[in-house]
C-alpha cells in the first residue's frame, strides 16, 4: 500500500489527499491576499489599491466553470481523471511565483501586484477545480460533511501557514523571498501528488507503467454536447438555481473583510505588515481547525441545511455588531477579534455550503458543475473587492460592513427555500491487484 498508494485505498487515504490538495491551494492565497495586502496597507497603499489587488486575485476564480468543463471533457486517463491536471497546474503556480520574485514590485505598484495575483491565481484555479472534481469523484455521500470540512479547513490551513510565514519573511527579507518560499511549499505538495495515484493500476507519471481505470473510462465525457447538456440539465433545476444566490452573497463576505480587516488593523491600530501577517496566519489557522472540527460536526449533527442557516446567521450578527462599534476599532482587542473572528465565521459558513454543493453535483460532470457553483462565490468576492472603495467613499467602512450584515441575512433567508438533494452513487469495487508504476 505504501509503495503504491492510491487515493481510493480507504477513507483515511481519501480524506488525507483532499486535505493536502486544499492546503496547497491555500498557500498562494495566504501570500497574495493576506500577507501582500497587509504589507501594502502598512506601507501606505490606499483602500482602492488594496481592493484592486483583491479583485484581480479573485477574478480568475469567477470563470472557473470553463476550467471545469475542460477537465470533464479532456483527461489523461492513464494518470486518472484529475491528477494530471492538478500536477500541471501546480507546476505553473511554481513558475509564476518564481517569476514574481524576479519582478518584486513595490507596495504602491498595485497594477503590477494585481497582475501577479491574477497570473498566480489563474494557475491556482486549475488546481482548485481539479481538487473539487476529485472530491466529487472519490468521496462517498456519507463523507460529504467531513470532506467539506477538510476542503474549507485545508484551504484555511494553507492560507494560515502562508500568511504567517510570508508576513514575517516580507518584514525581514522582502516580498521576493516570500514569493520564492511559497513556490517551494507548493513544490512539496506536488511531490506528494506524484507519489499517490487516484486508483489502482494507473500511472504515476506519463512515462510510467499503468492504464486507465474502468471507473474513469465509464464516466468520462466523450463529446461537448453530451457533457454540457448533462451539466446544464443538473444546474437548471429549480433548487439548483435558487442555491446560486447564497453562494454569490457569501462570496461578498470574503471580498469585503479581506480588504476591511488589514485596513482596520493598519489605519486604526497602527499595525505593521509583520503584525498583520502573524495575526492573519493565526486567524486562518484557528479557522482551519474550526472548519474541520466544529464545521464538520454541525453538518453531521444538524444536517447541511440547518448548519448553513445557523452559520450564516452568526456571520450576519457579527458583521452588524462590528458596524455599530466603529468608535472602538482602535482597541487592540477589537482588532484581534476582527482578524481572528471573520475567517472563522467565513469558513464555518463554507463547510455546509460545500456539503450542499457536493450534493447538487453529479460525478459525470462534477468539475463543470461544482466549478460553476464555486464561481458564483468568487464572483461575489470579486464584486465586493472592486466596489469596496466606492461604497466606503459614501459612508465609510462601517457602512460597507453594515451592508454585509444585510447581505448575509438575505443569504440565510434564501437558503430556507432550498431543498437539498440526496445522491447515492454506486461504483464497482476496486481491483485488488494494482499494477506497479
Amino acid at each position: 500500500m505504501f509503495a503504491n498508494p492510491n487515493m481510493t485505498d480507504g477513507r483515511g487515504m481519501r480524506l488525507f489527499t483532499i486535505l493536502i490538495l486544499y492546503i496547497a491551494q491555500g498557500l498562494p492565497i495566504g501570500l497574495l491576499e493576506f500577507a501582500v495586502t497587509g504589507w501594502m496597507a502598512a506601507k501606505g497603499a490606499t483602500v482602492g489599491e488594496i481592493g484592486y489587488v483583491i479583485g484581480m486575485a479573485v477574478a480568475p476564480w469567477s470563470l472557473k466553470f470553463i476550467n471545469g468543463a475542460l477537465m470533464d471533457r479532456y483527461a489523461y486517463l492513464p494518470m486518472g481523471r484529475r491528477r494530471a491536471w492538478i500536477l500541471a497546474a501546480q507546476l505553473v503556480m511554481v513558475i509564476s511565483l518564481l517569476l514574481a520574485a524576479l519582478v518584486d514590485p513595490g507596495p504602491r505598484d498595485a497594477a503590477i501586484i494585481g497582475g501577479i495575483a491574477f497570473a498566480v491565481n489563474m494557475a491556482t484555479v486549475f488546481q482548485d477545480v481539479g481538487a473539487d472534481a476529485l472530491a466529487v469523484d472519490i468521496a462517498e455521500e456519507k463523507e460529504h460533511g467531513i470532506v467539506s470540512g477538510l476542503m474549507a479547513g485545508g484551504q484555511a490551513l494553507g492560507i494560515a501557514i502562508s500568511a504567517a510565514i510570508s508576513g514575517l519573511i516580507i518584514y525581514n527579507f522582502g516580498t521576493g523571498t516570500a514569493y520564492t518560499t511559497c513556490a517551494i511549499l507548493v513544490t512539496c505538495t506536488s511531490l506528494y501528488l506524484v507519489w499517490v495515484r487516484e486508483r489502482a493500476g494507473e500511472r504515476r507519471l506519463p512515462w510510467s507503467k499503468g492504464e486507465a481505470h474502468a471507473i474513469s473510462l465509464a464516466v468520462q465525457a466523450h463529446s461537448w454536447i453530451g457533457l454540457l447538456s448533462h451539466a446544464f440539465r443538473q444546474l437548471f433545476r429549480k433548487d439548483s438555481l435558487v442555491w446560486v444566490a447564497p453562494l454569490f452573497l457569501r462570496g461578498m463576505g470574503y471580498g469585503t473583510m479581506g480588504v476591511a480587516a488589514p485596513f482596520i488593523a493598519a489605519n486604526y491600530g497602527g499595525w505593521n505588515e509583520a503584525q498583520i501577517g502573524a495575526a492573519n496566519g493565526t486567524g486562518q489557522f484557528v479557522a482551519a481547525i474550526a472548519a474541520m472540527t466544529l464545521g464538520s460536526f454541525l453538518c453531521v449533527k444538524l444536517g447541511s441545511k440547518l448548519a448553513q442557516i445557523l452559520t450564516l446567521g452568526l456571520f450576519a450578527g457579527a458583521a452588524a455588531l462590528l458596524a455599530l462599534t466603529e468608535p472602538f476599532w482602535s482597541s487592540e482587542a477589537v482588532i484581534w477579534a476582527v482578524i481572528l473572528g471573520w475567517p472563522i465565521l467565513y469558513y464555518l459558513t463554507g463547510v455546509p455550503m460545500q456539503a450542499i454543493t457536493l450534493a447538487f453535483s453529479d460525478p459525470e460532470t462534477g468539475a463543470t458543475q461544482f466549478s460553476i457553483y464555486m464561481a458564483c462565490i468568487n464572483q461575489g468576492t470579486s464584486f465586493a473587492g472592486f466596489t469596496f472603495a466606492l461604497v466606503s467613499g459614501v459612508g465609510g467602512i462601517e457602512l460597507v460592513i453594515g451592508l454585509l450584515a444585510l447581505v448575509f441575512t438575505l443569504a440565510l433567508t434564501i437558503t430556507l427555500l432550498v431543498n437539498v438533494p440526496s445522491r447515492q452513487i454506486e461504483v464497482p469495487d476496486e481491483p485488488r491487484n494494482p499494477q506497479t508504476a
